[in-house]
């Protein structure tokens, strides 16, 4: 007999999204366990709950989705989830908290076709501004195209102070500099908002 295929949802929030539920059952998960209200201390005892209630083959039927509204929270949770796995009970961890790194990545990847299939080029060495860079969506997709080669800059709507602050922190965990806001429009090759 197969075993179910389980997603364990962890989220920092007091709730899980119903758009993420559904999205996992009609990806076809057997179940969906949600976790709320989850601190950083509390993951790693989660997932070794999560693949030491399986045998090595059923651990491949386990995923966990990491939740919330914090893209830095849900990677700092998704290193504390690896860390919790010993090989080879491992399961598949993702996060994509409020669907930033999807859209993100979907985002970033329609600029770069366009790129290819209109100008021939790519992301590489370009300069991307993004607008409303302080928030989950931006922030990441100012990431991924910095990890692309692009010069991405972050461009918030509240003010300078803010935005350099998320910079900072993605800088510091990327090991990039996103902040550069000077000449913003001017200087732009790809504006994404």
């Amino acid at each position: 007999m197969d075993r179910p295929h389980l997603l364990h949802m962890i989220s920092p929030e007091p709730n899980v999204s119903p758009f993420d539920v559904n999205m996992a059952y009609d990806a076809g998960f057997d179940a969906v366990i949600p976790y709320t209200n989850v601190a950083l201390k509390d993951v790693r005892g989660l997932v070794q709950d999560m693949i030491f209630s399986r045998s090595v083959n059923d651990v491949k039927r386990t995923a966990c989705f990491i939740c919330g509204r914090d893209a830095s929270l849900a990677l700092d949770m998704l290193d504390k989830a690896k860390a919790g796995m010993v090989p080879p009970y491992e399961i598949s961890c993702f996060p994509d908290p409020a669907g930033s790194f999807t859209t993100a990545a979907a985002m970033v990847a329609c600029t770069e076709k366009l790129l290819k299939d209109k100008f021939n080029t790519t992301l590489k060495g370009l300069k991307v501004k993004i607008f409303g860079g302080k928030g989950i969506v931006g922030s990441i997709s100012g990431v991924i195209c910095a990890e692309a080669g692009a010069e991405a800059t972050l461009v918030g709507y509240d003010g300078i102070d803010n935005v350099k602050r998320k910079a900072e922190e993605f800088k510091a965990r990327f090991e990039r500099d996103y902040a550069e806001l000077e000449k913003l429009i001017k200087t732009a090759d790809i504006r994404i908002n």
